[in-house]
């Protein structure tokens, strides 16, 4: 399917789920060998996150544990301006090696907000690897560890990211044709 309609808006393909997998097998051989033996936590931010967390942590050759925390920021197509933290880190990282595993990181607010979190439990080391990176569209002094696809400052969905919650569930990513 090259375009979909979601609500009110149209989409077009962006990144195939071919190009999107064999991106995220090279960011795990990273992992593997950055982390190898050294048992990480890796954090999934939902709900965004989870399709990428199974198919990154999916090929993740060492022992680890899988937690998830869920905030959320977005209302729509806007950016929000006050984090809500909708379910919040309960296990213990304290001298941990952390992975926080995110669907998109764009102004960076989100991942500041949550580094501020995480740092307080004094985690050994906190690595950030995202599905989508928009370097044009950051704010904050953010920089993912490990990064699966750059992308320009457009809205997209698909593969874990929606739309008012629809379009999580598509294999590929889309990106949006109409203005918003």
């Amino acid at each position: 399917m090259d375009w979909i309609q979601l609500k009110d808006k149209q989409f077009e393909v962006f990144l195939s789920e071919e190009t999107l997998l064999n991106e995220i097998e090279r960011v795990a051989g990273q992992l593997n060998k950055d982390l190898k033996d050294k048992d990480p936590v890796f954090v999934c931010v939902l709900n965004g996150a989870y399709m990428f967390a199974a198919e990154l942590t999916g090929r993740f050759l060492s022992t680890c544990e899988m937690t998830f925390i869920r905030l959320k920021s977005y209302d729509g197509m806007e950016r929000g301006g006050k984090m809500k933290e909708v379910q919040g880190l309960v296990e213990k990282i304290e001298g941990r090696h952390v992975v926080v595993i995110e669907d998109i990181i764009d102004t960076g607010h989100t991942m500041s907000h949550l580094l501020e979190v995480l740092k307080e439990k004094n985690p050994e080391s906190i690595r950030i690897a995202t599905l989508l990176f928009k370097p044009d569209a950051l704010q904050m002094d953010i920089k993912p560890d490990y990064v699966v696809q750059e992308i320009p400052n457009d809205f997209v969905v698909g593969f874990g990211l929606d739309y008012d919650g629809h379009g999580r569930n598509l294999r590929n990513i889309y990106k949006v044709v109409d203005k918003y």
